[in-house]
């Protein structure tokens, strides 16, 4: 299929208007004939189809976030795009708002997809001749296809890099992290006294000992073993906490390496640093020297010398081998994913994967550092700490980010950095993977470097959470807010300002949880950063989002019209500071003549409609400041009567049914909608991910039918939740994400 633009899926003017009267026709029409069930729901003014897989830049989405009504969910993040599952409903709204994406598949999910690389080292080109799958996508490191999974163990077993896409939904941050100008300043002390007890002797025993074990692919016999050799050489630095972290891969057991180092200030958050211990070829001799017992070791190391030096964190570390790399990152993709279910404060994954080789001239110490979007400061992180304490030479790129380890926790919106060595060795993958073409100065010196980075992010104040900057609604001001944190040495907030991403004009100190930044231009995107300062003077990172100050308030986002009995609307709160409230327009049946409803803005965003009995019924609202000035209006939502009779439409009965929530991600309100094939009692739950019950929507008598209810999550934490229908025994449950 070629690709389509968003603006390409809008129906011609005819062809809407003839929608719209069809729709209006359904609305009115009522069948006599037989036993009627009628509800009323709320209807789009364009049909609806199937979902579609779009192609999105992570702008793009976080405009769609705010001024989509429901239908968007994010699957796969990619350096400069996200694939974005969304509904017609959905896709005619970012049409509305002048948003842009490109169709990939009108037809998805009915085979997997996965993103192709190229091993690093192999020249092979990306070619699929003879091969039965098709490509969506390409660029010069990563292609995205469609096909069987036999397929991808095919494209694995020739040299490509394989990482299936599962259809489950990631979350999606949109605030940038910058690296404060302190950590450029000048070398500390107990780090440099900490990693001089780095050594490349110990580095090339732990080489030479997993060389030692044979071939470690995932399905080799020797998978158990190799575990347990990484999990006793951890022992043996002194880390008593260290585990096998088991999961299942094509019906074989694996298992990842965990050692831990418990914090003492902060424990709830952590830094991990990890590289994968399994290796190929998948037979006869495979030492696996470079790939990679040299990453397993440069964890192993920096765990040594922490407990040498009696090193006691303020966050906890944890130090990992993963299984199952060479297989499609799969130990790292099921720790990674396992991990942001439970909503896990991991601050960063330093990644470390071939490091070992040096076929470069003597003088030329330099080190590949691959980087992923939103983990810029951790890129600039670790090229510091190179210049700083070693004599390696960083040379920042964008290649294989989807081809090791730090990919899995960088998809589940980790921040991550990962180095690997800048001239690859011309053995991996093969049984000249030996330990004497390495080179112990160099890989010794990445370690010396990764622990260096280690030690400054531990000593680093936190980056403060739930930052927002609002618009003040003047035209000359922002108000930034944000959460407070943990920091025993706290002194003070550091604000700053500026046109231009991470390039600041200026900055002040504040005691306060807040900041009203003046003397602004309208219509102007100022960027604003906000970090935290400890009484010896560290700074943590920058935590930046943007806003534009406006005289006029911006449109409202979110509509929705549900019957719970009566008309409700619903739709998000705007940020402007000087807002004053909402007006409330209702037309009935038509798209024009609407008439206001509310003699005073309503501060709520909740308005309910009493019944009559004209139908169907247009709704929109706008925004309206503190000097009267009015928005735009919002998208349109019409509700209406559907008549049904045992059918819900389309040819079928009603059945026992859970449909997944919308919007998904939400925040605080999401609808939920369910079907009930047979009269009976009707609960509605929703538990947390420890199966812990927080909310009863439902508990009731039910006629057959189609039912729509809304889960308010004000009081709720952000994480993951689950929606439960029980109907006269039968359950059915479904995964909701709550991101506040």
């Amino acid at each position: 299929m070629e690709e389509e633009s968003v603006r390409d899926l809008k129906p011609n003017e005819g062809e809407s208007n003839m929608l719209k009267r069809s729709i209006i026709r359904k609305c009115l029409g009522v069948c006599s004939s037989l036993l009627v069930v009628v509800m009323l729901c709320p209807m789009s003014l364009r049909s609806q189809t199937d979902e579609v897989l779009l192609r999105i830049s992570t702008e793009q989405y976080a405009q769609a976030s705010r001024s989509v009504v429901s239908g968007l969910r994010a699957y796969h993040r990619f350096p400069e795009f996200l694939l974005v599952g969304a509904e017609q409903k959905a896709v005619t709204q970012m049409r509305k708002a002048g948003l842009t994406a490109t169709v990939l598949d009108d037809r998805p999910w009915i085979a997997p997809y996965a993103v192709v690389g190229t091993h690093p080292g192999n020249l092979r080109s990306r070619t699929y001749s003879g091969i039965n799958c098709r490509v969506l996508y390409t660029s010069q490191d990563f292609d995205i296809i469609k096909a069987s999974p036999e397929v991808f163990e095919q494209l694995r077993s020739i040299g490509f890099t394989c990482f299936e896409i599962k259809r489950q939904e990631i979350q999606v941050e949109t605030h940038a992290t910058h690296l404060p100008s302190w950590v450029y300043d000048r070398p500390d002390d107990f780090i440099t006294d900490a990693i001089a007890n780095v050594s490349d002797s110990v580095i090339r025993a732990t080489i030479q000992g997993l060389g030692n074990l044979g071939t470690r692919y995932w399905n080799n016999a020797t998978r158990d073993s190799v575990a347990r050799w990484v999990k006793a050489r951890y022992l043996s630095t002194g880390i008593t906490d260290v585990a096998l972290d088991s999961f299942q891969y094509n019906s074989t057991w694996q298992a990842n390496v965990v050692a831990t180092i418990p914090g003492t200030v902060t424990p709830t958050a952590e830094l991990i640093v990890g590289g994968h211990h399994d290796d190929m070829p998948s037979s006869g001799l495979a030492p696996g020297a470079d790939d990679n017992a040299s990453g397993t070791a440069a964890a192993i190391e920096m765990a040594r010398v922490l407990r040498l030096v009696n090193y006691q964190p303020a966050f906890t570390m944890r130090f990992m081998g993963y299984a199952a790399e060479e297989a499609g990152l799969v130990g790292s993709n099921s720790y990674a994913q396992r991990a942001r279910t439970a909503n896990r404060d991991i601050r960063v994954m330093q990644n470390y994967d071939m490091i070992a080789n040096r076929s470069q001239a003597p003088t030329d110490n330099s080190v590949s550092i691959v980087w992923y979007t939103s983990s810029e400061a951790y890129r600039d992180l670790q090229a510091s700490m190179m210049q700083m304490y070693t004599p390696l030479i960083p040379v920042p790129t964008t290649s294989y980010r989807s081809q090791s380890d730090s990919y899995s926790f960088w998809l589940q919106n980790y921040r991550t950095v990962f180095c690997i060595e800048r001239n690859l060795s011309p053995y991996y993958h093969t049984s000249n993977d030996l330990l004497q073409y390495l080179d112990m100065t160099y890989c010794a010196n990445i370690v010396k470097s990764g622990l260096a980075m280690l030690l400054t992010l531990d000593m680093m104040p936190a980056s403060v959470p739930g930052l927002q900057v609002r618009d003040g609604g003047d035209g000359t001001s922002l108000y930034a807010s944000w959460d407070s944190v943990q920091v025993p040495d706290w002194y003070r907030y550091k604000v700053y300002i500026g046109t231009s991403p991470g390039a600041y004009t200026s900055n002040n100190l504040y005691t306060t949880r807040s900041a009203r930044l003046s003397g602004l231009t309208a219509g102007t995107r100022y960027y604003v950063g906000v970090s935290i300062v400890d009484l010896a003077g560290r700074e943590g990172m920058i935590t930046e989002l943007s806003e534009v100050p406006r005289t006029i308030p911006q449109r409202p986002t979110g509509l929705s019209a549900t019957y719970e009995q009566r008309a409700v609307l619903r739709w998000r709160r705007n940020l402007e500071m000087d807002l004053r409230g909402y007006n409330v327009y209702r037309s009935i049946d038509s798209l024009s003549n609407f008439i206001r409803l509310n003699i005073q803005p309503s501060p709520d965003t909740l308005w309910v409609d009493t019944l009559g009995t004209a139908w169907p019924r247009f709704y929109y609202v706008t925004a309206v400041d503190s000097t009267g000035n009015e928005s735009a209006q919002s998208d349109t939502v019409v509700l209406g009567p559907v008549v049904s009779v045992g059918e819900p439409g389309n040819g079928r009965p009603f059945a026992f049914r859970l449909e997944q929530n919308y919007p998904n991600p939400f925040n605080p309100m999401t609808n939920i909608w369910f079907e009930v094939g047979n009269s009976g009692f009707v609960s509605v739950r929703v538990y947390d991910v420890l199966g812990r019950q927080v909310a009863t929507l439902i508990q009731e008598q039910k006629l057959p039918g189609r039912y729509n209810i809304v889960w308010d999550a004000s009081s709720a934490s952000s994480g993951t939740y689950f929606c439960r229908l029980d109907v006269g025994g039968r359950v059915e449950s479904k995964r909701m994400l709550l991101m506040k």
